[in-house]
């Protein structure tokens, strides 16, 4: 007999990334300085940014953690402060995307999204509708926490039974 937690562990398993809506973000050219970086991602919700080639095509994200690195301190010289602001001035989108992260599509199984979150300690990864199509946004963990959270409370699994169920399956 299928208790509750079951049910739950199973729509969970039976998630898939084209049950999420699309998160949209705005696209940046490869080229654009890194003055209008931080302009166009202060003012906007997610904070990262697509960043495309001349031609539109994907080229990686930037995030906050990937801007991090403009500010990071060096060594406290005048020649470093002089070569640090230079850096800062010459650099662009392209020396800051991050091109390792998987691109997920529809068909792919949340445990394959959560995978690559953990993997690439990322919480939002590019997502397009399916290999051959060009990335439209972002899948963010934050939209499977929640759906996650929306299943345990529509199966009306008492959290102590929740915790307990999930510390016999790590045991096992």
């Amino acid at each position: 007999m299928e208790t509750l937690f079951d049910i739950f562990i199973s729509k969970i398993k039976e998630m898939k990334a084209g049950d999420f809506s699309i998160l949209k973000v705005p696209s940046i050219v490869e080229t654009t300085a890194c003055f209008f970086i931080l302009d166009e991602s202060f003012h906007q919700d997610s904070k990262t940014l697509i960043v495309v080639d001349e031609e539109g095509k994907y080229y990686g994200l930037i995030s906050p953690k990937d801007l991090v690195v403009l500010f990071s301190t060096f060594h406290t010289d005048i020649s470093n402060v002089l070569s640090k602001a230079k850096a800062f001035s010459s650099t662009t989108a392209r020396d800051l995307a991050n091109q390792n992260l998987p691109i997920i599509v529809d068909d792919d199984k949340i445990s394959r999204v959560t995978e690559c979150m953990t993997k690439y300690e990322s919480t939002v990864l590019p997502r397009a509708k399916t290999k051959d199509d060009p990335v439209e946004g972002l899948i963010s963990i934050n939209d499977i926490i929640l759906s996650v959270r929306n299943i345990w409370k529509e199966t009306s699994i008492d959290s102590k039974m929740l915790i307990l169920e999930l510390e016999r399956g790590e045991d096992e």
